[in-house]
């Protein structure tokens, strides 16, 4: 299996990029500089904007699903790289796209204490995630959703838990990312988990 990883030079995405090698699959990473990913048997590195339709046309061509751990608080990056993971689509025809998103995206389900620290210093950010997850539920892609709830940086336990619709989420929520890591390589081969949204916590 060959895996396009949009943000293969974050936090997580050097997580997801290292189990999928580490699974004997191999990878075609979309990062801003070449030198941001030492060379590893199976990397492929590919340089650009993962807002390019083109950048990701050329990175995904061939491969057989695409894995966003792209996030940012600073610019809106979610809509417009969706919208180039949706047009990239329509010329590679892969349509399997597993997507990064945060618990806090779901304003309904949060407890008021999560709300308000939310909305205090994330408001663009939700807006934008939300914006984005718009856009993939109104496309034909082969789409998943992980909202991870808050990630730590600890090892992974070897187990993740999807919390289910009825359960109100609050700042106790936690997951490690080499754990967001783990399910979201697993969901791109399990059907269950397609057009779904699916949040992870320990």
């Amino acid at each position: 299996m060959i895996v396009t990883v949009l943000g293969a030079n974050g936090k997580t995405g050097v997580e997801v990029v290292r189990q999928i090698l580490e699974a004997g699959h191999s990878v075609h990473a979309v990062v801003r500089r070449a030198d941001s990913l030492p060379p590893r048997p199976g990397l492929e590195v590919f340089v650009g904007d993962v807002t390019d339709p083109a950048v990701v046309v050329q990175a995904s061509h061939g491969t057989d699903a695409i894995i966003s751990a792209l996030g940012s608080l600073k610019v809106p990056l979610m809509t417009p790289a969706v919208k180039a993971v949706i047009a990239a689509s329509e010329s590679t025809g892969v349509k399997r796209f597993v997507l990064m998103s945060a618990y806090v995206v779901l304003r309904d389900r949060l407890r008021p204490g999560l709300r308000l620290a939310s909305s205090l210093g994330m408001k663009m950010a939700i807006d934008d995630k939300t914006a984005s997850e718009m856009l993939l539920e109104n496309s034909d892609l082969d789409w998943t959703i992980a909202y991870v709830s808050t990630l730590t940086d600890r090892p992974g336990a070897g187990r993740v838990r999807e919390v289910p619709p009825t359960e109100k989420l609050g700042m106790r929520h936690r997951i490690s990312r080499a754990d967001s890591a783990t399910w979201m390589l697993k969901s791109v081969c399990r059907e269950v988990y397609y057009r779904a949204g699916i949040v992870l916590a320990q």
